[in-house]
């Protein structure tokens, strides 16, 4: 059959930020988008969105379109970290571990900039306070947090997935209906051509509830590595993952005790370009999808990319403490002087420097955070650990800190510089290291610790 170019964008696509499961690099992704006509690079890993960085700049160099989503792991009777040993307990006695040890998938992908604020509020839930075995999120929380997100059925390791495993559509009808429910038309239902042995009845499945229920197919290749001879690797990785051997492994899928394990059965996880997925729908999946609901679903992924509009501040984002020049003038001082320093010539002018430098770099800020860290580190040390004085927790100072004099006065560090020949344009030059502000005054103000401060703590 010849196959118009419909058009497709890849929405389901792990990095090596999915731990033991991902293999490729957001950077080879973004590399072999442009020679498949790719205009956007969605990247939805497991439980986090640590690549985003990357993947902003990746995006950058290759003139694509960023799309950000995570593949939640979801489980509805997780709750919060201080009632979750309760839970443990009721199931434990209801004999009913499997339900709350289970982990289902959710690909969630945001639209606009609160999608992408709600997206990272579930995942770090997920890993403050749902962290059971993997950071998890539950319904109540998604449903506080689902503006701005699409959340589509996802593969067969989601809740409706599992739910047609274990009984069929009898258990999975009803878990489609609850998710209609709960993301209304947001939620879109997602199709898969791998040669998992049962993807092509969950397919069909799913295509009978778009029919009944109306609900926007997209298709995805849930893509694990980016090219077709990297499958061999990342099945090692899994193996890691799952502390098997391959035989073991096979010795599962020959009992049929291995339906989680579809990765591990499936060579067909590369991202794929368009033609090559109309390849494999003519070969394997012309008899399970129709090819109208076929060019629909790639259709409505780049449906989902035009929609999107997310705009990232990429701005340094620190707390901003009020009169911060001041307060770390103050501090600086205090530092000094309980340090018992030589008010020589070559202190009072290399503390200076360092502090003109630093208001004019507006980490004025940052160094007070920093030394609230460190001096909060000191004081509950000896609480948690019930000996010493606190210096174990911090240390003296690593890397190119340690030649700030203003990080010795401040407590951060525990090393004179000067006594040490060490530079501070190791750590901070006027040619490095953040950006120039304007300041209210029109020349920096010095520190004169011969005529400030002259007593008080510094930690």
């Amino acid at each position: 059959m010849n196959h118009p170019v419909m058009g497709f964008e890849h929405l389901h696509r792990h990095t090596d930020y999915s731990l033991l499961d991902g293999y490729a690099k957001v950077e080879e992704y973004a590399a072999y988008s442009r020679q498949v006509n790719q205009q956007y690079l969605c990247i939805s890993d497991h439980g986090m969105m640590g690549v985003i960085p990357r993947q902003m700049k990746a995006c950058d160099k290759y003139n694509l379109n960023p799309i950000f989503a995570c593949e939640l792991y979801c489980n509805p009777y997780q709750t919060v970290k201080s009632e979750w040993d309760y839970v443990k307990k009721q199931f434990l006695e209801a004999n009913e571990t499997h339900k709350i040890r289970k982990s289902y998938h959710l690909l969630a992908i945001a639209y606009n900039n609160e999608g992408y604020k709600n997206l990272v509020r579930l995942t770090s839930w997920a890993w403050t306070e749902g962290l059971y075995y993997k950071p998890r999120v539950n319904h109540d929380i998604i449903m506080q947090y689902k503006e701005g997100i699409i959340f589509t059925s996802c593969c067969y390791i989601s809740e409706i997935g599992q739910a047609f495993y274990r009984v069929g559509e009898e258990e999975a009808i009803p878990m489609v209906e609850k998710y209609i429910e709960m993301f209304g038309d947001n939620f879109r239902l997602e199709i898969m051509l791998l040669d998992f042995h049962k993807q092509k009845p969950y397919n069909a499945f799913i295509i009978k509830c778009h029919q009944k229920y109306n609900v926007p197919l997209i298709l995805t290749q849930d893509c694990h590595y980016c090219k077709k001879e990297d499958s061999h690797y990342q099945r090692l990785m899994l193996m890691i993952n799952q502390k098997s051997t391959i035989k073991e492994v096979e010795a599962k899928v020959k009992a049929g005790q291995a339906d989680e394990l579809f990765e591990l059965q499936d060579q067909n996880l590369w991202m794929k370009s368009e033609d090559e997925l109309n390849e494999k729908w003519e070969s394997d999946y012309k008899e399970i999808i129709d090819y109208e609901f076929f060019k629909q679903a790639k259709a409505n992924t780049v449906e989902i990319c035009k929609m999107v509009d997310v705009q990232l501040d990429r701005s340094m984002k620190l707390p901003r403490i009020e009169d911060a020049n001041a307060k770390l003038k103050d501090a600086v001082i205090c530092g000094f002087n309980h340090r018992n320093l030589p008010k020589t010539k070559e202190y009072q002018m290399r503390l200076s420097e360092e502090y003109d430098l630093i208001c004019r770099k507006g980490f004025s800020s940052y160094f007070l955070i920093q030394k609230l860290m460190t001096d909060e580190a000191r004081r509950i040390s000896p609480i948690l650990l019930g000996w010493g004085d606190g210096s174990e927790a911090v240390g003296p100072g690593r890397g190119s800190a340690v030649g700030s004099l203003v990080c010795y006065c401040l407590g951060i560090t525990d090393v004179d510089p000067i006594k040490h020949g060490l530079l501070f344009s190791r750590f901070l030059s006027p040619a490095r290291g953040g950006r120039m502000v304007k300041l209210r005054f029109k020349q920096s103000p010095q520190i004169d610790t011969m005529s400030q401060g002259q007593s008080g703590r510094y930690i």
